[in-house]
């Protein structure tokens, strides 16, 4: 039965009157005594109800509020501990190119992804060096937040509070995620970029809209233009969308969106550098990188190599060789010789480092194996090409790189400082806190037994969450598969496992107990 509408009408002293849906008219004062309400009474309400949800909010997530109170006052340790930021030599390269952006320069870099220097402008023109570690301090916060809220939202009803706190664990309170928020570098941004649009995916349990498909694709490609091994990333999001979304023609406007939207940064940024450049590419030195991940093993006996490439084989026995004196030593081969006329050096440092690959695939995929399986190490030492991972661990005095320091001396910029006793304590701190690699490797297991348990089920109820978990399982393998093929290792590259395990062994722990649970319930006599 329909009710007549609420309307204005004609008080008898002129006035307005409330036409309630009864139909009878009431004077405006006397429509509010009968509702209950008075000038000023909903405002009240609203900011009471605002109160007691908040209130209610916090009783029902204390822990995790809790832990990021304790984490915010350790990020302003670090803050106050190393100032007014960390830096590496990309450092420099990031900030000169954010000042040439600035100064109307606008001309990519040739070595380093300049989508970070492009993001770090609004700092360079207040001069705020301490403002980029300060933002990206807030982003690993967020990024916890993301963990926390896409279990809590997504991981299916079973997800507790507690587990979810624990899930945001690490990117919280783990020491190679707070050392990357103070430096100048990409990892922080590019990591809360991705995570970001995983949650976008899996936000709704109807699984994604056209919009979060195509923020999703944004926020990916966005992500390339801070480093382009994130190109990678692109496969379990479409992966992802042909196994979640149905019927046929849904599931070909989400991956329109979310392709589309993932090649406007990428095409543009390629765009860009081919008229800065000349070539389609985002660097001009893929192949010296690649280099140095071949020198490592390289041996040319055997391999018919032409004249102008034979200067770059290796002398020293393989175990003596140091891959980061061959990717970036003025004395290292790839820098020495001299390339033929017509070609760049870059090109002949690439066409050998293929030849290599080709001549020595069992020893390509040994070193890859390697890296990869450290990734999940104890400890975190110098890796299998003896990285020195000491940059990445809190300390009492600055890293010596007078040239880095005279470069951002240039710009206006000092050199890092360090506060004794804020230092002092977060060294000790990183020695006995952090997350060992194999709790690691078993959350990983934890989301592969998940998938397994997965199968074979149709789908039903659950299944979303099973697509989830195979989402951030294969996000997670895929994100640490570039470093290992192209690059020697740095612990720089496992900081993706600080916020995407964890959310996939939560995935993967319910999918297994949802379905030992479905069992018993089946093997129960009716």
């Amino acid at each position: 039965m329909s009710l007549p509408e609420a309307g204005l009408g004609s008080g008898p002293a002129g006035g307005l009157r409330l036409v309630i849906s009864s139909g009878v008219g009431l004077p405006e004062g006397e429509a509010r005594a009968r509702s209950g309400t008075v000038p000023g009474a909903r405002l009240g309400t609203d900011r009471g109800g605002l109160a007691a949800r908040t209130a209610s909010g916090l009783r029902k997530h204390w822990i995790f509020a809790g832990l990021v109170v304790l984490a915010a006052a350790l990020r302003g340790v670090v803050l106050v501990a190393y100032q007014p930021a960390l830096i590496f030599p990309d450092s420099v390269r990031y900030l000169q190119y954010a000042h040439n952006f600035t100064a109307g320069h606008w001309s990519p870099d040739a070595l380093r992804q300049s989508g970070y220097s492009v993001a770090i402008v609004p700092v360079i023109l207040l001069h705020a060096l301490w403002l980029i570690p300060l933002a990206q301090h807030l982003a690993g916060l967020a990024t916890a937040g993301l963990v926390y809220a896409v279990l809590i939202r997504s991981g299916a009803q079973g997800t507790r509070p507690w587990l979810a706190a624990v899930a945001a664990l690490p990117v919280l309170f783990d020491p190679l995620q707070l050392v990357l928020e103070q430096y100048v570098l990409t990892d922080i941004g590019a990591a809360f970029l991705i995570l970001t649009a995983l949650v976008l995916l899996v936000w709704r349990r109807g699984g994604p809209r056209k919009r979060e498909a195509a923020a999703a694709g944004l926020l990916l490609g966005v992500a390339v233009t801070f480093r382009d091994q994130d190109l990678i990333m692109i496969v379990p999001a479409v992966l992802y969308l042909l196994v979640r979304v149905r019927p046929r023609r849904a599931l070909l406007t989400r991956l329109a969106a979310t392709a589309g939207c993932f090649l406007i940064p990428v095409v543009g940024y390629l765009g860009w550098f081919a008229a800065a450049h000349g070539q389609w590419n985002f660097t001009t030195f893929d192949g010296a990188f690649l280099y140095g991940r071949v020198a490592d093993f390289a041996s040319c006996q055997g391999l018919d190599l032409p004249s102008d490439e034979k200067p770059l084989c290796p002398t020293q026995p393989p175990a003596q060789r140091d891959a980061d004196f061959y990717t970036w030593d003025p004395q290292s081969p790839q820098w020495t010789f001299t390339p033929p006329a017509g070609k760049s050096r870059d090109a002949v440092v690439r066409d050998f480092s293929l030849r290599i690959l080709r001549h020595q695939p069992l020893d390509y995929a040994e070193a890859v194996g390697r890296d990869l399986l450290y990734g999940f190490s104890p400890v975190r030492g110098a890796g299998p090409e003896q990285y020195s991972p000491a940059y990445l661990q809190f300390s009492t005095s600055v890293r010596p790189d007078r040239a880095a320091y005279a470069s951002i001396a240039a710009l206006g910029y000092p050199a890092p400082s360090i506060e004794p006793g804020p230092a002092a304590f977060l060294r000790d701190y990183g020695k006995w806190v952090y997350l060992p690699g194999p709790v690691l490797a078993a959350g990983l297991l934890l989301a592969l037994g998940g998938l397994a348990a997965s199968r074979g089920q149709g789908r039903g109820q659950g299944q979303g969450r099973d697509q989830d978990t195979l989402l951030f399982t294969v996000s997670t393998i895929a994100i640490l598969l570039p470093p290992a093929l192209f690059a020697t290792f740095d612990w720089r590259y496992q900081l993706p496992q600080l916020s995407l395990i964890p959310v996939a062994a939560a995935f993967g722990s319910h999918a297994i107990v949802s379905r030992r649970s479905a069992s018993i319930q089946a093997s129960r006599p009716a």
